[in-house]
């Protein structure tokens, strides 16, 4: 019982030693060491966002949704969504209480082809503003889409040739298919 009372007394002096040596930060310091981890951690992000869109294989993951009324409404990201695999898009859109609907999410889902993909950098290469035409068996979609150059803050206003429109809010991503939930397809 002594042997452990001993250690761990040793212990605790080392640590209380070994805390003495280390120099606390400044206030200045710190402040400068989080802006530090910003720019790299924004710098991170906008080099993902970019690769993304240059390989054609990204998902816009809306968190808010804007329809017919104006009304804006908190949905689930995973299961709202525009995404981009290579030459096929994908739009899915469903309510944030899954019921019956043409996707068995409540909504739907629409798959087509893209048709073309034009990519524009905005002034001082702070933002990206995405052209995407697509043909399905459900009809012709038109996706205009703007997103910062970190893919943070992004927007997607998918048109169809019937006059509707959807607008979506939320983040841009890397594509890799296991980050959404696809329902079935809307023929």
């Amino acid at each position: 019982m002594k042997r452990i009372s001993a250690s761990v007394i040793i212990l605790l002096l080392a640590a209380t030693v070994m805390a003495q040596n280390q120099v606390p930060l400044t206030r200045q310091e710190r402040k400068a060491q989080r802006q530090e981890q910003k720019k790299q951690n924004e710098a991170m992000l906008a080099m993902n966002t970019s690769e993304a869109l240059r390989s054609g294989r990204f998902v816009l993951k809306a968190d808010r949704l804007r329809g017919r009324g104006g009304f804006l409404i908190n949905v689930d990201p995973t299961i709202n969504f525009v995404a981009v695999e290579g030459d096929e898009a994908y739009v899915q859109v469903a309510p944030p209480v899954p019921g019956p609907g043409y996707n068995g999410l409540g909504g739907i889902t629409l798959k087509g082809r893209v048709t073309s993909l034009d990519i524009e950098r905005g002034k001082n290469n702070a933002s990206y503003n995405i052209i995407i035409n697509t043909s399905g068996t459900a009809g012709n979609l038109t996706v205009v889409m703007n997103l910062n150059r970190t893919g943070q803050t992004a927007s997607a206003s998918v048109h169809t040739n019937w006059g509707d429109r959807l607008d979506m809010y939320g983040s841009v991503y890397p594509w890799t298919g296991n980050e959404t939930f696809t329902g079935k397809e809307t023929l």
